[in-house]
């Protein structure tokens, strides 16, 4: 903890400035004055007209344009912005009509778009004063709504709307279940929409045809039991890996566009994430699903020993009753809930998190609640390569495409596509806790993700390795020979030192170069609830509890003691089809 509090200090100069403000009256730049003629408007009044402003989003600016008359906000609209889909979108697209719809600025945020959220605000703000506006009357909240009990009957109800819940529902509806999503959030995507988006395969046709990747189904079983340290459920493992092919075809057949990755173990679908996250919710509604946000479960409900549904609450307040014959629980893990994982693992206490705000473990509790067993609880994975300020995970494919961890001294320590726990130990071993990620522009041209990290200030640029060498505090001979060094591995296809793999790896010969302080931070969690392959929850005696089913982060078993990178959204997305299957089958025999 000590090494991680230098680090933090050592970090706190490159914290990002995430408002930045600049306004402009509908002509130019000055406060706008009236003519001489126009009487003066009252303290309350404003001068009629547009006015923009913007400030700093998550990624970009976020310029808006706000419309008022001498009494009201007539509109707002969010003119420019390079938000990221399926999350500060949804503040671009929901946040602007609840600012005109109350006449106030203080308006609840989006969860999971707070930034966004802010930058927003902060714009109409500034445009309001612009005009002259009496800002006490535009800083009222929204009046509270009164909560209202509401029950609804349906087939399958789904806790959760990451990859897993709504790979589920929109398994179950094509099965032709009548289905309702729950998600407390007040956006779709869970930790999945955060992620790189990409899921491991083995053995797909592609793979066998350009005789790359993950071709061989046991190899890769194999590479995921050890990765986990032998602690996962081989049956799940083997279910999961063998019907990874299929997931392909399965994703193709709903409409997404599957795209091999240049690693040919993993695919994508366009959009990465988001794009995965988007689809997969317009899919399910176009085919009659119901989404209801800001919702959140509370409790299962059984009769006679069987799921029945659910009792949430409304984003009301109120009370919602969902009757159902039959309930999948995919609200995800626990990586926000740091004084729960610091009671698991007190090492943790401290660490930053990079998972959305709403996991939190409430799918586990609810289940253990009605007699499910658990598992695996105190096993919680740390991602190698966090930027601990922002806590933005950079995704595998910095490290897998080519690039190199190196130390205070600046030389390289370990091998960097190895196990995910066993680099992020390397890393908190070195001095001060923690190591500069460095890649080049071809690193960052191959994956849309990296540039991302670039656009919102994380990445750092350099021309020359002198000033890559002195944004580390490292003496430029020693980075130049270990940047020699790894070319010349690169180029043999063979590292004496740290014996990593070369199938896919470039070498950083040719800049311009970008890198960033890094040290692990949590990143998931391998416990959960019991299941068996079809997805069905396991009880405390070792039986099926009908009718209840879950799939996604939420279970435990699937990961064992280390999750293997890619492999998360493959198990939201196998383990969703299936209890989505499953569970209609259940319903409609």
């Amino acid at each position: 903890m000590k090494d991680l509090k230098k680090f933090l200090a050592i970090l706190i100069s490159t914290l990002l400035v995430l408002s930045m403000a600049g306004c402009s009256s509908p002509t130019d730049n000055k406060q706008p004055e009236l003519p001489e003629e126009t009487p003066a408007v009252e303290q309350t009044g404003m001068k009629p007209g547009k006015y923009t402003a913007a400030f700093r989003g998550y990624k970009s600016d976020v310029k808006v344009e706000t419309e008022v008359d001498s009494e009201k906000i007539i509109s707002v609209k969010v003119v420019e912005h390079k938000e990221t889909d399926g999350i500060g979108t949804h503040a671009v697209d929901r946040l602007p009509k609840s600012i005109v719809d109350n006449q106030s600025v203080k308006v609840d945020t989006i969860s999971g778009a707070t930034t966004t959220s802010y930058a927003i605000i902060n714009a109409v703000t500034d445009a309001l004063k612009q005009s002259g506006a009496d800002m006490k009357k535009f800083e009222l909240g929204p009046s509270t709504p009164t909560p209202k009990d509401v029950t609804l009957d349906t087939d399958i109800v789904v806790i959760g709307a990451g990859a897993a819940g709504l790979s589920a529902a929109l398994e179950a509806r094509r099965n032709g279940a009548e289905v309702i999503v729950v998600e407390k959030m007040d956006i779709t995507g869970g930790n999945t929409i955060r992620s790189s988006g990409a899921f491991n395969v083995a053995g797909h046709k592609l793979q066998i045809e350009a005789d790359k990747g993950r071709k061989d189904v046991e190899d890769f079983i194999k590479f995921t039991m050890t990765g986990g340290h032998d602690m996962n459920d081989p049956d799940l493992v083997r279910y999961m890996i063998e019907n990874s092919a299929g997931i392909v075809d399965w994703i193709t057949e709903v409409g997404f566009e599957a795209r091999i990755g240049e690693t040919y173990q993993s695919f994508t679908v366009p959009g990465y994430a988001p794009g995965l996250i988007i689809g997969l919710q317009e899919y399910f509604e176009e085919q009659g699903g119901t989404v209801m946000l800001s919702t959140k479960a509370t409790e299962i409900i059984l009769k006679d020993g069987s799921a029945a549904g659910i009792i949430a609450e409304g984003a009301d307040g109120g009370k919602v009753t969902i009757n159902a014959d039959a309930v999948i629980i995919a609200a995800g893990g626990y990586g926000a809930n740091l004084d729960w994982i610091a009671e698991l693992d007190p090492n943790l206490k401290g660490f930053v998190t990079n998972n959305h705000p709403g996991a939190t473990g409430d799918g586990i509790v609810m289940a253990q609640a009605v007699g499910a067993a658990v598992r695996d609880l105190n096993e919680i994975q740390t991602h190698p390569t966090v930027h601990v300020p922002t806590a933005t995970m950079m995704t595998e494919g910095c490290r897998n495409a080519g690039g190199i961890l190196v130390n205070t001294s600046g030389k390289r320590f370990t091998n960097e596509v190895n196990y995910r726990d066993i680099v992020s130990e390397a890393i908190l071993s070195q001095d001060q806790g923690f190591a500069y990620l460095i890649i080049n522009q071809e690193i960052v041209d191959s994956n849309g993700n990296i540039q991302g990290y670039y656009d919102i200030g994380v990445l750092q640029k350099f021309d020359t390795i002198a000033d890559l060498a002195k944004f580390m505090s490292v003496e430029e001979n020693v980075l130049q020979e270990t940047m020699d060094k790894w070319n010349k591995a690169v180029a043999e296809e063979n590292d004496p030192e740290f014996e990593s793999k070369f199938s896919w790896i470039r070498d950083l010969s040719v800049g311009p170069w970008y890198s960033v302080a890094v040290s692990p931070g949590i990143h998931h969690t391998m416990g959960g609830i019991v299941i068996n392959t079809n997805a069905e929850v396991i009880s405390t005696e070792g039986q099926v509890i009908p009718g209840l089913f879950a799939c996604g982060e939420v279970t435990g078993g699937v990961h064992g003691g280390n999750r293997v990178g890619g492999n998360a959204i493959l198990d939201c997305l196998v383990f969703g089809k299936t209890a989505g299957e499953k569970s209609a089958s259940y319903v409609n025999k």
